[in-house]
C-alpha cells in the first residue's frame, strides 16, 4: 500500500477515535439533564394490588379493607356493580379507572 495512503488512513482513524471519545465523554452530561425534561406522567406510581387489599383472602375487597386506600373509598359505591358492599377484581379495576379519572 502507498505510504501516503496509509498515513491518511491512520489520520482518519485517529480522527474517528477522537470523535468517539469526545461523544462518549459528553454522554453523562446529556443523560443527567434528560429526567428533568420528562413529563410527570412517565414516573412510575405505586399501585396497590387487589391481593394486597384483600387481607382476609376471600376474593373480595370490602369497605373496611378499602379504607386502606382513601381514593378507593371515594369511588367505592360507583365501582360496586352489585351493591353488595364488596368489590371483585373486575369492580376493583373499574375503581382504579375511576380514580385515574379523578386526577
Amino acid at each position: 500500500m502507498n505510504q501516503r495512503l496509509r498515513q491518511e488512513r491512520s489520520v482518519f482513524l485517529l480522527f474517528l477515535g477522537a470523535m468517539f471519545v469526545s461523544l462518549m465523554s459528553a454522554l453523562p452530561i446529556v443523560t443527567v439533564t434528560l429526567p428533568s425534561a420528562r413529563p410527570a406522567q412517565l414516573e412510575p406510581r405505586a399501585v396497590v394490588t387487589f391481593e394486597q387489599l384483600d387481607r382476609n383472602h376471600d376474593g373480595y375487597v370490602d369497605r373496611g379493607e378499602a379504607l386502606a386506600l382513601p381514593q378507593l373509598d371515594r369511588v367505592f359505591n360507583e365501582a360496586d356493580r352489585r351493591p353488595d358492599g364488596r368489590l371483585d377484581k373486575v369492580e376493583y379495576a373499574k375503581a382504579l379507572a375511576l380514580i385515574d379519572q379523578l386526577k
